[in-house]
This record gives C-alpha cells, sequence and structure tokens, in this order.
C-alpha cells in the first residue's frame, strides 16, 4: 500500500473502554477503513482534456508538435472502465532522405500529423489496457495517440522501497516492474521511413524485428490527493535494421478524487547506428490536464466563432474578399480569403460566388477544385455548375456526371477533357486527352498532369457535362471544300484547283507543333511545304503525324501521275 493507515478517533475511544479483547477486531476496522488504493475514475460521462506538446531535438531547430487529447468514461464495471478517446497532434509531412534524417537540411526527424475520432479503449482500474480500437500510431516509438495520457498504478503487490520503515508503519514509496516482448519496424509511408510498433503498421513480415521492453515504476506517498508516479525506461532492439535502442524516464501526478493523471512529464532518447556512427533523437512529451478556466475561454471562444460564421457579411469585408479574389492578386491572399469564406456559414452572395469562380479559372489545377467548391456555397444557381468543374478540374475521385459517350475518336482533339471509365472502381474520372491514335483509340491521362499516360479505347470514355469548359476547342473546323470552277471555252485548259496547292494544318506526331502551309514535294524522306508568308520549309517525314505524313505520300503520288492528255478544244 501506498499510504499509511490511520485509525480513526472513534476507533482509538473504543479501543480503550473494550480493553485489550477487542484490539484485533478494531485492527481489522483499522484497515478497512484507511485510504482506499489509486484506481482510474468509473464514473459515467466524466471527461478530461489534456493538451500535449511534443519536442523532437533541443534548442531552437527542434521540431515542437501541438496537440490536444480529450478522454470521456463510456461504461464501466468493477473489471473494466470504457473510455471514448478523441485526439489530434499537428504534425509535418516530410520525405527523409534515411532512417532519421527528415531533409537534407536538418539532422532531426519529424512526426506526421495524427487524429483519431471515436477511439475505444478498455482499461483496468489500475491503468492496465485491455483493448484498443480505431487508435492511431505515432512514431518514432511513441505508442498511439489515445495512450499517452494512460499509464499503470501502483498494483497489490507493489514492494515497498524501505520494507523495515513500511513494516513500522511508515507510509513509504513503492516500486513494481512491468517488461514486454513486442515487434517494431521501420515504417515505409508517403513521406518516408520511420521506426514505429509493429502491432498497427500494417507492414509485411519481412520489416518486423523482435524488442524488449521494460519499465520500473516507483509510486511515493500521496500529498494533497496527489500521488507522484516516477519511471525509468528501456527499449531494445538489436536485430532491427538498423539497430536501435531507446532509453528514458518520465514523473506524473495522479489525482486521487477524480481519478485520472493531472500532468505527465515523458522524456525519451531514440539511439540508432548509421554509417558506423551513433545518432542521439531526444524525444519529450508534456500533457498538462486543462484547467476550468481554460475550459471556459474555450466554451467562449467557440461561440463567439459560431456567432462570427452566422453574422451578415459587411461591404467592407465583401470588397476586401472581391479584391482579394481578383485574378491579378497573389496565390496566398486569395488563398486567405477563400478560408475565411469557408469558415462562415452558407448563404446566398452571387456577387462572392462569381469573384471565386473568376479565380478558379485563373488558378492552376491545384487549387481549381477549392475555388469551385466556396462558390457553389454562396450562390444556389450556379451550383450544379461549379460542382462539374470541380470535379472535372481535379485529377482524383469520382465525377459525379457525364455525358453522352464517345463514339469515335475523330472529332477530338489533344488537350480536350473526358470522363474515363474507372478500372478497379465504379464511375468516371476526369482525363485529357494528350495523342489521338485512330478512329478508335487514344491517349489519355488524369487531369492536371498527374498519373500515367495509358491507351485506351474511346468505348471507355464520355465527353462531360456542357457546364464543364474545355481548354482548347474540341470541334474542329472541318477543312474548306474548294470545288474547281466550270470549264470555260477556250483553246486552252482552264486553270484547275488542286488540293495539295491548299493552304491546310500541319501537326507533328507529338501533336506540340503546328505550321500552316500548303504542300510543295517529298523530296529524300523530308516534306518540302510552303508557309502562308511564302517560306520554304522541310520537315522529316518521320516526324509528322501519321494522317499528315499518309496525305504528304498521297499528294507525292498524284504530282507524279501523267497528265491528262485529253484537252478541252470546244464544247
Amino acid at each position: 500500500m501506498t499510504h499509511r493507515l490511520k485509525r480513526p478517533k472513534e476507533i482509538l475511544v473504543g479501543t480503550l473502554l473494550l480493553g485489550g479483547l477487542l484490539v484485533g477486531s478494531l485492527l481489522t476496522v483499522s484497515a478497512a477503513t484507511a485510504a482506499d488504493p489509486a484506481r482510474f475514475s468509473n464514473q459515467v460521462g466524466e471527461s478530461v482534456t489534456y493538451k500535449i506538446n511534443i519536442q523532437i531535438g533541443i534548442g531552437k531547430d527542434a521540431g515542437k508538435y501541438p496537440g490536444s487529447l480529450t478522454y470521456h468514461v463510456k461504461s464501466a464495471t468493477p473489471e473494466l472502465i470504457q473510455l471514448t478517446v478523441t485526439g489530434d497532434l499537428q504534425g509535418k509531412f516530410s520525405r527523409p532522405s534515411s532512417f532519421f534524417r527528415s531533409s537534407n537540411d536538418s539532422p532531426l526527424p519529424t512526426l506526421e500529423s495524427v487524429s483519431c475520432r471515436g477511439a475505444l479503449l478498455g482499461i483496468t482500474p489500475l491503468g492496465e489496457v485491455e483493448v484498443a480500437q480505431r487508435d492511431e500510431m505515432l512514431g518514432l516509438l511513441l505508442g498511439t495517440i489515445g495512450q499517452l495520457a494512460i499509464a499503470p498504478l501502483p498494483p497489490a503487490d507493489a514492494a515497498p522501497v524501505n520494507a523495515r520503515a513500511a513494516n513500522n508503519g511508515a507510509d513509504v514509496a513503492v516500486t513494481w516492474d512491468v517488461s514486454d516482448t513486442t515487434t517494431i519496424a521501420r515504417v515505409s509511408s508517403p513521406f518516408g521511413m520511420t521506426p514505429s510498433f509493429a502491432s498497427r503498421a500494417g507492414i509485411n513480415n519481412k520489416k518486423l524485428s523482435i524488442a524488449t521492453e521494460k519499465w520500473k515504476y516507483v509510486a511515493h506517498p500521496a500529498a494533497r490527493n496527489r500521488m507522484k508516479i516516477d519511471h525509468q525506461y528501456e527499449l531494445s532492439a538489436p536485430e532491427s535494421d538498423p539497430p536501435l535502442k531507446m532509453q528514458g524516464e518520465g514523473i506524473a501526478f495522479f489525482n486521487l478524487d477524480d481519478g485520472f493523471y493531472e500532468q505527465m512529464q515523458i522524456n525519451r532518447m531514440l539511439f540508432q547506428v548509421e554509417d558506423g556512427v551513433e545518432v542521439k533523437i531526444p524525444v519529450s512529451i508534456a500533457l498538462v490536464r486543462e484547467t476550468q478556466q481554460e475550459r471556459d475561454a474555450k466554451i467562449a471562444a467557440a461561440k463567439e466563432a459560431a456567432l462570427k460564421r452566422t453574422r451578415p457579411f459587411t461591404d467592407a469585408e465583401r470588397k476586401q474578399w472581391v479584391q482579394a479574389l481578383a485574378p491579378g492578386s497573389s496565390a496566398v491572399v486569395a488563398h486567405r480569403a477563400m478560408t475565411e469564406l469557408n469558415s462562415r456559414n452558407q448563404r446566398q452572395d452571387p456577387v462572392l460566388a462569381q469573384a471565386l469562380l473568376k479565380r478558379a479559372e485563373t488558378s492552376d489545377n491545384n487549387m481549381k477544385s477549392f475555388y469551385y467548391s466556396a462558390a457553389a456555397r454562396y450562390d444556389e444557381s450556379i451550383k450544379q455548375m461549379a460542382e462539374d468543374r470541380r470535379d472535372y478540374s481535379r485529377g482524383v475521385g469520382t465525377v459525379k456526371r457525364t455525358g453522352a459517350p464517345v463514339t469515335t475518336a475523330s472529332r477530338l482533339v489533344v488537350g480536350q477533357i473526358l470522363a474515363k471509365s474507372r478500372e478497379r472502381f465504379s464511375g468516371h474520372e476526369a482525363v485529357e486527352v494528350t495523342e489521338i491514335h485512330d478512329r478508335n483509340e487514344v491517349s489519355v491521362r488524369s487531369v492536371g498532369g498527374h498519373g500515367r499516360v495509358e491507351r485506351v479505347n474511346v468505348s471507355l470514355l464520355r465527353y462531360p457535362p456542357d457546364t464543364v469548359p474545355q481548354p482548347v476547342h474540341t470541334r474542329p473546323e472541318p477543312r474548306a471544300r474548294r470545288v474547281a470552277p466550270k470549264p470555260r471555252v477556250v483553246m486552252e485548259e482552264p486553270e484547275e484547283f488542286d488540293e495539295m496547292d491548299a493552304i491546310r494544318t500541319w501537326t507533328d506526331k507529338t501533336g506540340k507543333f503546328k505550321i500552316e502551309a500548303s504542300f510543295l514535294a517529298v523530296e529524300d524522306e523530308k516534306v518540302r511545304l510552303k508557309s502562308a508568308d511564302d517560306k520554304t520549309i522541310e520537315v522529316p517525314l518521320a516526324a509528322l503525324s501519321k494522317k499528315d505524313a499518309d496525305l504528304a505520300e498521297q499528294f507525292q503520288k498524284e504530282s507524279e501521275a501523267p497528265a491528262n492528255p485529253f484537252q478541252v478544244v470546244t464544247e
């Protein structure tokens, strides 16, 4: 036990009156009425919130990651307490170049953003975790975010630090040890590699390594209903690649009245050998319970934010936003205005909707969909149009609406926006045409230039709705047909029009380069053309598109054919 067994005054009086006959029974009553051992709260409906601050490294270059964590007692039995957990950590995205180095500029690793919504923990009254669902794992062997403020309390078999003093009835500290075997891994993510516990990492067995963890706890006698608990920690994974270990210590204060920790300070030092050099990464975790004043301030701020979201716009605000969204303003200023408008409640404001639409048309592909979505919130009459343009301006996700199916590639042009049937999922995705091969096949890729180019049959394609603008003319003008004049009664053959003399558009095989010119001849596998400004141009026959190369060879054959010997003399 961690608390001294103190006899109540009434029992002492009873002992004096009744004498030694009742001594044994009074001692039993005294033990039963001693202070209860530390236990986590089982009061259903009770909630606590912690402020989290994680720091990696020391000094001015250290990375700092704030967050919050809220526990709510959902249900409780004598054996198990169910807690729902909501929390988040504001991390950073990085692409580490090695096991620890997050970039070439900094030797420190980084933590990614982590959040859990409605995670469920089942703990014993002494703080041992029995159930964990939907909890999110932190990197750098820091465990899960939902269990940061859960630590064990002294068990019944905890040994007194000073056994002799304890036997004499002194209130002394108690200690106990915990050890466990776990698996760790070098976890791969879109942002790099980081060591993590493998129980929730979702990685293949080839990357797992066995590690041992050891804790040594010391619980000090309670003072003012607060119990101080220290711990020493050690993790060893000599078989991991690269080998690593972690050491550390911590201090925590448990509130015996409400059954939750008040604050925690956890310090860790992560060691690993990289290129023959031992790398040390210091990590500090601080958790502090919110005070009543802080909770009141947070509630007041939430009410103020709610009022701000619903109050009408002033003319000055509207003018400022329209100026910020103008095509000539910087991307940062426009983005800030859009973010502010998204934080307000949806309402009818056609002026702001049009400003957002114009900004979307001049923004790069990464931002178009965001401005279209914002515009739809401020004008119901353009909501469908804005949603269509949003869907067809992003290279991921499924488009909600499509138009008629594409039946032939002859009417398509490079750069045209279409909808392609998705391979592994239902629905269609937005793509742009990169090359036209023949009447039935074209090459496409996701809108915005993302993803690989793939060759598809036109049966997989559909036109977008009419509300979606195209970056190119999607219906090329038909080539003008010039009819030769009717022969006149002359002594010599009238001039006839030959299609090869007409100026037309010639395109190279990539589709990027075009020229307006008329055909002259094909010599030595080169096509000779005359441009509109009477300049003679030569281009390799193999560099032209298949359609134009075939036409040039046809023109050359026609020019080499013998002349018509029959001349009209009279009619």
